[in-house]
Order: structure tokens, then C-alpha cells, then sequence
């Protein structure tokens, strides 16, 4: 009898701020089925959480949507990310368009805190699931050396956007007449080696303002 490859199915959670982009995704793809959350608050602020649907997703895998887009939601979505992976499920991703401390990931002078390594370090602390560790992926991070700022439990994995960047840019009525400007010089390492057919220019942050 032979064997067809069947595909991994996907359980989708995501963040309030991200529902059009999970629709997206789930619309994109019949191995995404679409879970939710109820995001609630206490009268006195904090979260009351509830995930839908939880004794279904036992043995399954498990995705989670996240935007740390400000600091106000970050805690709930923490909350829920943690609880996740402890209801029996096979496998757990983190899929983090943004990493928001990313830009602030070294010491310059005494006193100052990485908070880049501080986020790392909370999401290192994911529980892993039945499948193991955690993935972790960030897009466009502002450093791949973050990476080793990731603990041994869970797994990073920095992807990229630049891809859809370049297939929009060659939409443009005048993409033969595209310059590329970074706005600094830690950007242009980061980036230019894959936007190599395009003259660039850097410019100095004061200048973008």
C-alpha cells in the first residue's frame, strides 16, 4: 500500500494585535488550523486569560503568533506563551516578527542594561513541550550574535523579510531606479550583502529623523 506524505498540521494562536496577519497565514495554507484566545482584564488591569480549546490540542503541534510591540502587552502574551507548551502538546513554536530590544544589546559604559539580553533570557525560560525545546523565531533581528544570547533551552531561529522586500521592490514601476539607504553603518553589515544589486547609502540616524 503505498504511502502518502501527509502534512504537519499547525495550530495557530496568536496575539490580539496579529489576527489579520493569522487570518493571512491560515488563508495561505491548509495545514494552519486557526486556534484562540480570550483576552481579558480584571478590573483592577491585569490579564484574565483563557485558552480555547485546550484539552483538542493535547499530542498536537502548537504555534504561537506574538507582536511585543509594546511594553503594555508583552506580559500577557509571556503568560500564555509559558502556559502552552505544559498542555501535553507535541511541539511548540514562537514566531516573533519583532524583537523590539533588539537595538540595545550591548554595554557601552557602566550602567547601562542590555535589555535585548533581558528579553532573551525571559523567553529562554519556556517550558519545553513533549516534542522538546522551544523554536524561537525572530525575524530581521538587529544582531545575529543575539543568538548566544538565547539559553540552551529553547531553540532561536532568526529568519528574514528581506526575500518579500525584493519581490515588492521588483512590483515598482521604476524598479530599475531603486536606491537602498541604511541608516547606519551596523545596518549595512547586517543587510547589504543581501540587497547586493541595489546601490546603497548610509545615512547617519540624525539625518533620518
Amino acid at each position: 500500500v503505498p504511502r502518502h506524505k501527509v502534512k504537519k498540521q499547525i495550530n495557530l494562536f496568536y496575539c490580539a494585535e496579529c489576527e489579520e496577519l493569522a487570518l493571512k497565514v491560515a488563508a495561505a495554507s491548509d495545514a494552519i488550523q486557526l486556534q484562540s484566545i480570550n483576552w481579558r482584564n480584571f478590573p483592577d488591569g491585569f490579564p484574565n486569560l483563557f485558552i480555547n480549546n485546550a484539552h483538542d490540542i493535547r499530542g498536537q503541534h502548537v504555534a504561537f503568533l506574538a507582536s511585543f510591540s509594546s511594553p503594555a502587552i508583552i506580559f500577557e502574551q509571556i503568560s500564555v506563551i509559558f502556559a502552552l507548551p505544559k498542555l501535553f502538546i507535541a511541539s511548540f513554536t514562537l514566531v516573533l516578527p519583532f524583537f523590539p530590544t533588539g537595538t540595545f544589546e550591548r554595554v557601552e559604559e557602566e550602567g547601562d542594561v542590555a535589555t535585548a539580553f533581558t528579553l532573551a533570557r525571559i523567553l529562554s525560560m519556556i517550558p519545553k513541550s513533549r516534542g522538546g525545546p522551544t523554536s524561537v523565531v525572530i525575524y530581521d533581528i538587529h544582531a545575529l550574535q543575539e543568538r548566544f544570547y538565547f539559553g540552551d533551552d529553547v531553540l532561536p531561529c532568526f529568519e528574514t523579510g528581506i526575500p518579500l522586500l525584493l519581490q515588492r521592490l521588483s512590483q515598482l514601476p521604476d524598479a530599475d531606479n531603486v536606491t537602498i539607504a541604511f541608516p547606519d553603518d551596523g545596518a549595512w553589515k547586517r543587510f547589504h550583502k543581501s540587497l547586493a544589486n541595489f546601490p546603497v547609502v548610509s545615512i547617519p540616524v540624525p539625518f533620518c529623523l
